[in-house]
C-alpha cells in the first residue's frame, strides 16, 4: 500500500465561517498581480520543472509562512543539492538542526528523507499510479494505467472498478492534499508529456491543462487560480467551483492594482491602486 505521511496527516483544524474573521488561513499574503504578470508570485512556480523540489519546499510550508519557511529551504536546498544527498542518513541531524525553528523538525526531517528515498527508488511514472484516499478523483483512461511489478510498501496499487480514478501518479509520496494538489497544478501535465509546463506550452490546442481541474483548499493555491482563472477570461469561486465570465469592472481593476482580498480570502475592488494605500 502507499505510505502515508504523518506530516500531511496531521488533524485539521475543525472548519468555520468563513466570514468569522481573518483568518490566516483564509487570506493570500501575495498581492494580486496584473493579468499581464509573468506569473502570480507562488514558489511552486519557481519549481514546476524540478517536481523532487515542489514536493520538498511545500513541505516546509505547510503550518509555516512562507517568509521564514522559503529561506530556510534554500539554505537546505543548497548543503543538500541532491536526493541522494538529503536521503543520506547522516545528514538528519542536520537537516533536523537546520529547520528547528519551524516546528516540527523531527516530522519535517523525516517526510523530506522519505521523499527523496523513493524519489531515487521510484521516481513518479506517466501510467504508474498509488491510491490516494479522500482526496479527488482523477479523469483517466483504464488502459494506460499499470502497476509496478514490485510488491511490498509503497508498490503502486491500481485499484479496481470504479475506484480506479482515487490513484495518482504521487501517491506513493503523499496522501496530503495540499502536497498533490501543487503537484498537479505545476506538474502533471509535464510529467505525462501534455505540455510544456502547467499553462499548456506546446500542447494540443484541446488539451485542458490540469490546473483547470484542481479545487484546493490553501489560500495560496485558491489566490493563484483566481488569476489564472482571470486570465483565461473567467472569474472562478473556489468554494463551488463554478465560473462567470471575467467582468470589464474586474479586469480594469486587476489591471489597475485595485484589487484586495476580503475577510473570507474573496477579491474586492479598491477605490484606488494598492500602493496608493500604503
Amino acid at each position: 500500500l502507499a505510505v502515508k505521511s504523518p506530516f500531511f496527516n496531521l488533524p485539521s483544524p475543525a472548519k468555520q465561517s468563513p466570514r468569522s474573521k481573518r483568518g490566516a488561513g483564509l487570506v493570500s499574503t501575495i498581492p494580486f498581480p496584473r493579468l499581464s504578470a509573468p506569473k502570480f508570485g507562488l514558489i511552486q512556480e519557481e519549481f514546476a520543472h524540478e517536481p523532487f523540489w515542489l514536493l520538498v519546499v511545500v513541505t516546509f510550508l505547510v503550518k509555516t509562512a512562507g517568509t521564514l519557511a522559503i529561506p530556510t529551504f534554500y539554505k537546505v536546498k543548497e548543503r543538500f543539492p541532491t536526493p541522494e544527498a538529503l536521503a543520506d542518513p547522516e545528514a538528519t541531524p542536520t537537516i533536523t538542526s537546520m529547520i528547528r525553528h519551524l516546528g516540527l523538525s523531527v516530522v519535517r526531517t523525516a517526510a523530506i528523507q522519505r521523499y527523496a528515498r523513493v524519489w531515487l527508488e521510484k521516481p513518479p511514472t506517466g501510467g504508474v499510479v498509488y491510491r490516494v484516499k479522500n482526496y479527488d478523483k482523477r479523469d483517466f483512461e483504464a488502459s494506460v494505467l499499470r502497476p509496478d511489478g514490485d510488491a511490498g510498501q509503497g508498490s503502486p496499487e491500481l485499484p479496481k472498478n470504479e475506484d480506479v480514478n482515487d490513484a495518482w501518479e504521487m501517491g506513493h509520496f503523499t496522501q496530503g492534499k495540499y502536497a498533490l494538489d501543487s503537484w498537479r497544478i505545476f506538474c502533471r501535465d509535464e510529467l505525462l508529456g501534455r505540455a510544456q509546463d502547467w499553462n499548456g506550452k506546446g500542447a494540443a490546442p484541446n488539451l485542458q491543462p490540469e490546473w483547470m481541474r484542481v479545487r484546493p483548499d490553501d489560500k495560496e493555491l485558491r489566490a493563484c487560480l483566481r488569476w489564472m482563472w482571470m486570465r483565461e477570461g473567467w472569474e472562478w469561486d473556489p468554494v463551488t467551483g463554478e465560473k462567470t465570465v471575467l467582468r470589464d469592472e474586474m479586469r480594469r481593476a486587476v489591471d489597475e492594482e485595485r484589487v484586495g482580498y476580503d475577510d473570507a480570502g474573496g477579491l474586492k475592488i479598491l477605490d484606488k491602486p494598492r500602493s496608493a494605500s500604503r
